[in-house]
């Protein structure tokens, strides 16, 4: 009994000592001589310079290779603080470059990447990976504000995609991608007090779920519904980026806060009121980034019981007034048909109707944010008896609203011979040969 103990007592001290070594192996195996070739061996891979700046060897929990401090591209496009390669160790006895996983541990990414994946060389020795972790995740990015992210892919033979998840690490955003065979994989979408990454309309949805079908270079959504600025959004979208960048789709809106929409984007909440509506939205750009400025829109809006601040257009008939600037029109409705060609906007067949005025005309926005467009104004006070056409410029930000020239000539020619009702008349007919913008009906 007592060599049986003696013997237990010598294995496990043996255990022990080998448990010890393992730990400790990452710090007594030399692995800075590899190094330099590394790199090179990586470098050459993906045709960008790489450096390491510390390469070690884990024994525990499974062996692996921990190389820290990696930096990819001429101008780092591409950090890593830790990168571990798990190998398959009987496909590496068989000679064979077979991973069981590669993990990533605080990942920055710049716009420029991109650039290095199309031009990474084709071909090469075949690698098999099983699996791909990243967490912490950055991704800088001109037109995006992506937050940061973790990622998981399971990958089958020839690093087919047999699973995908993505996460923000704030847990408002997630995508799942499953496989369905024959090329497609079923792609989900679930958001939750997550804001849009677009720096040009970082909107902030309450909620938001889409769900669709992922085949090669095309992705289907026919289903999204969200909620936003008190009201929702359903619509469908899709994408293709076979040969061109391309998006198209449509949407609908109900009950959304006017004011809250602008906050978001920065500025000051001109329009109030509640926004319903519908649109067809495409795009086509040789790139992702150029989308925004290819973007086209085409659909009908309407806004209730709200009002515009900066302009009263009941005083656009007043000559010698402030011409409506500065002041507010308040409307039951507002209508019309938007227009929206990169960063120049028209509405078409604009209506606004309140007990006070009836306004319709046209109004455009240019790229510079200059605004222009004509209104045909009928005000209460006048019994609807005098037609006040009015120009539009200014800014969209500080809009300006003026009779035409047509109607102030009018105008004083009808005062002078009939002053009261010739000052109607002699306007109304000004506007007339100028060729007014119709009321809307």
């Amino acid at each position: 009994m007592a060599k049986r103990r003696l013997w237990l007592f010598r294995m496990a001290a043996i255990v022990a000592v080998l448990l010890v070594a393992a730990a400790a192996a990452p710090f007594l195996v030399p692995l800075d001589s590899f190094v330099p070739r590394v790199s090179a061996y990586a470098s050459a891979a993906i045709g960008q310079p790489v450096s390491i700046a510390e390469l070690r060897l884990h024994l525990l929990p499974t062996p692996r290779a921990a190389a820290h401090g990696v930096r990819i591209g001429k101008a780092d496009e591409v950090r890593i603080d830790e990168l571990q390669i798990v190998p398959e160790l009987f496909a590496l006895l068989r000679g064979e470059r077979a991973f069981r996983l590669v993990s990533a541990e605080k990942v920055e990414i710049k716009e420029a990447a991109l650039k290095i994946l199309e031009r990474m060389p084709k071909g090469g020795a075949p690698v098999d990976v099983r699996r791909v972790v990243a967490r912490d995740v950055h991704f800088q990015h001109s037109a995006l504000r992506l937050p940061p992210f973790n990622l998981e892919a399971d990958l089958g033979e020839g690093l087919a995609i047999e699973g995908v998840r993505l996460e923000s690490r704030d847990g408002a955003f997630k995508v799942d991608l499953d496989p369905e065979g024959k090329g497609k994989a079923r792609v989900t979408m679930a958001a939750s007090k997550w804001r849009l990454p677009l720096a040009a309309a970082p909107l902030v949805f309450d909620s938001l779920a889409a769900s669709g079908t992922l085949s090669g270079k095309r992705l289907e959504l026919p289903k999204i519904e969200g909620k936003l600025y008190g009201g929702t959004l359903k619509g469908q979208a899709s994408a293709d980026w076979q040969k061109l960048w391309q998006v198209s789709g449509t949407a609908q809106l109900a009950g959304i806060d006017a004011a809250g929409v602008q906050h978001a984007l920065g500025r000051k909440a001109q329009l109030t009121g509640k926004l319903a509506g519908s649109a067809k939205f495409g795009a086509s750009a040789r790139s992702p980034e150029q989308l925004a400025g290819a973007l086209a829109v085409d659909g009908p809006f309407e806004v209730a019981g709200g009002a515009f601040n900066g302009v009263d257009l009941s005083k656009v008939a007043d000559l010698t007034g402030s011409k409506g600037a500065g002041g507010t029109t308040k409307f039951d409705e507002l209508r019309g048909k938007l227009q929206v060609r990169g960063k120049r906007v028209r509405v078409e067949e604009l209506c606004a109707r309140s007990s006070a005025l009836v306004a319709g005309g046209f109004v455009e926005v240019d790229p510079q944010q200059q605004l222009s467009g004509r209104l045909g104004v009928s005000i209460a006070k006048t019994g609807g008896f005098a037609g006040v056409p009015v120009a539009l410029s200014g800014t969209a930000a500080n809009p300006t609203v003026r009779p035409t020239k047509g109607y102030t000539i009018g105008a004083v020619v009808g005062t002078v011979l009939l002053p009261g009702v010739g000052t109607a008349l002699g306007g109304s007919a000004g506007g007339a040969l100028e060729g007014r913008p119709a009321n809307c009906r």
